[in-house]
């Protein structure tokens, strides 16, 4: 059928609109909601601490994508989570860290583990504006001049050395020996421990700080055991703890020995065996297993054996991007301005994302509670209190024995 003048005509017009349509440029706050924020999320994969890396990495991934299928953050924008390895090791955290901050652009940086690791970076991420959270101890932490850059969701270690004298106490061991591997909280931690622990009668027979990665430790352990101690206080990391148990056992050693969750877990009593291992306590900064958050940590992960470590990465996802919201601006001093203000009360108790973000678009101010517990910070970016949980080694299985709030 012959098309009229009229049909070209109208043909021509829409033509021409369409062309034009294409000439205009897109508004950039347009194109800008779509663009992802990203996020690095710096673990040990490798190395003395990745028993905890890479238990860390799959709540925290899970989270996000929790949060991306809700509608992302700042107008739709989808979290893009960038992970690295820090190997556990300083120099593998400034390679991580150079790469996250120079080349993807992250405006900051959750669940750095070590202590030394988190030192080394943390100069590195202030000076370029990202916000780092970490799950470190260091005391040294707080001193840092960081321009309030520098968040961190574990104890310091002047609140877990009290809380592990504490126990020692109320288990009734007065000849106490504390060993630790060279850390930057070896000694803060040891300085609270023996201090707490002489003030409440025992006494602290050896204090010694060693190297890690050593093929033995005999000549330590010989020095220990020359006071005849009838307990030991050992903050090491999985793999030395392990060779320290099997020469103690070797050397027929039958006190106690306690320690922290990242030293004696489930791999160390595998490594060392059920007799070898059995008896021992581990301590350590617990989650809030009550909490709304905790609960759906543990379905997103499909398992009630959730440790505070990945709690607290959990809680890194949810305090960043609550703040994003709060601020509505996509930069590291955006967090850093609005963290507080939704973590810290008074406000209205939230345990997620969508719950927080929906107050803060309606102009309420909201106190997120986190898995790992209250997320409230003072003014160092140190949190103010943790809940405490207490295993034992018995028959080859770390069986949980008690916690307090602390």
């Amino acid at each position: 059928m012959a098309t009229s003048k009229k049909g070209y005509l109208a043909v021509g017009i829409l033509v021409l609109m369409a062309l034009v349509t294409l000439l205009i440029p897109v508004h950039p706050a347009v194109a800008q909601q779509k663009e992802p924020v990203k996020i690095g999320l710096f673990v040990p994969l490798t190395g003395p601490s990745a028993f905890g890396g890479v238990r860390n990495l799959r709540g925290t991934e899970l989270a996000v994508e929790e949060i991306n299928a809700l509608g992302g953050v700042l107008g739709g924008r989808p979290i893009q989570l960038i992970v690295e390895d820090d190997e556990s090791q300083p120099k593998g955290g400034m390679d991580a860290i150079h790469k996250l901050i120079d080349v993807n652009k992250v405006i900051a940086v959750m669940g750095t583990w070590a202590s030394a690791v988190t030192m080394a970076v943390a100069p590195i991420c202030f000076n370029n504006r990202v916000v780092e959270f970490s799950v470190s101890g260091a005391d040294a932490i707080s001193d840092l001049k960081d321009d309030d850059y520098i968040w961190r969701t574990q104890p310091n270690t002047f609140l877990q050395g009290e809380f592990h004298a504490k126990f020692a106490l109320q288990k009734g061991w007065k000849r106490i020996a504390y060993m630790a591997v060279q850390t930057p909280y070896a000694k803060s931690f040891g300085d609270t421990y023996k201090k707490v622990a002489e003030a409440g009668g025992a006494m602290i027979l050896e204090y010694l700080i060693y190297e890690a990665d050593k093929p033995s430790y005999r000549s330590e352990l010989t020095k220990v055991l020359a006071t005849k101690p009838e307990h030991i206080m050992l903050m090491g990391y999985t793999p030395d703890s392990i060779a320290i148990f099997k020469e103690l056992y070797k050397m027929g050693y039958k006190g106690g020995i306690q320690g922290p969750s990242y030293a004696i877990n489930q791999k160390l009593v595998d490594g060392v065996g059920a007799e070898v291992a059995e008896g021992a306590y581990s301590l350590d900064p617990a989650s809030d297993l009550q909490s709304p958050a905790f609960k759906n940590l543990m379905r997103l992960l499909g398992t009630q054996d959730v440790n505070s470590y990945a709690a607290q990465t959990y809680d890194h996802i949810n305090l960043v991007t609550l703040s994003l919201a709060q601020g509505k601006v996509y930069t590291g001093t955006g967090i850093r301005d609005n963290l507080r203000k939704i973590a810290n009360p008074p406000g209205i108790e939230v345990s997620g994302f969508m719950e927080g973000y929906k107050l803060i678009k309606e102009g309420k101010k909201i106190n997120y509670q986190g898995a790992s517990g209250a997320c409230d910070f003072d003014e160092k970016g140190d949190i103010l209190s943790r809940p405490f949980s207490f295993s034992q080694v018995k028959g080859g299985k770390l069986v949980v024995i008690g916690g307090i709030k602390g």
